[in-house]
């Protein structure tokens, strides 16, 4: 059996992208409607030659007018491979960060569009055949309820 090459987030043909998991301080997860026929954390593709902190915090800034995102210590990263790849036809390296923003933020999300929302714990379990990526319904009420991660997460 050959050796698998290993999926590098350098490698050509591979996509880089950032999950953010946007929680606001009434634990109210922040989620998109405008693409995928369902609702969606935002996410943006990330460049070969940029950190994906780096693009993330300029997302937000420019996209949501958020200057000072508190990212949790938690972070996750997916890679797929050629032959695994769920969600697209090549190999994803995916970054998840967790941020922490305010409710005046969390205001100001909802007002950039109709096809934005923000659901609790609740809401996010009774809608979880309506969101993408799986996954995140498990992770965002594992958070709300502190369950996940074991242990504190430091915000920085």
């Amino acid at each position: 059996m050959p050796a698998r090459r290993a999926l590098s987030a350098f490698s050509p043909g591979v996509e880089r992208r950032v999950y953010l998991l946007l929680l606001d301080d009434e634990n109210r997860l922040m989620l998109c409607g405008g693409c995928c026929s369902a609702w969606t954390v935002p996410q943006i593709p990330v460049d070969v030659d940029t950190d994906f902190r780096t693009a993330a915090t300029r997302f937000l800034s420019e996209r949501f007018q958020i200057r000072n995102p508190r990212y949790g210590s938690l972070y996750g990263i997916h890679r797929t491979s050629e032959r695994d790849c769920w969600e697209r036809d090549r190999p994803t390296v995916s970054r998840v960060f967790v941020v922490r923003i305010d409710v005046a933020d969390s205001d100001s999300f909802l007002e950039m569009s109709s096809m934005h929302t923000r659901w609790n714990s609740a809401d996010l379990i009774s809608h979880r055949r309506e969101i993408s990526p799986e996954g995140v319904i498990l992770f965002a009420a594992g958070y709300y309820d502190g369950w996940l991660p074991d242990g504190p997460v430091s915000l920085y």
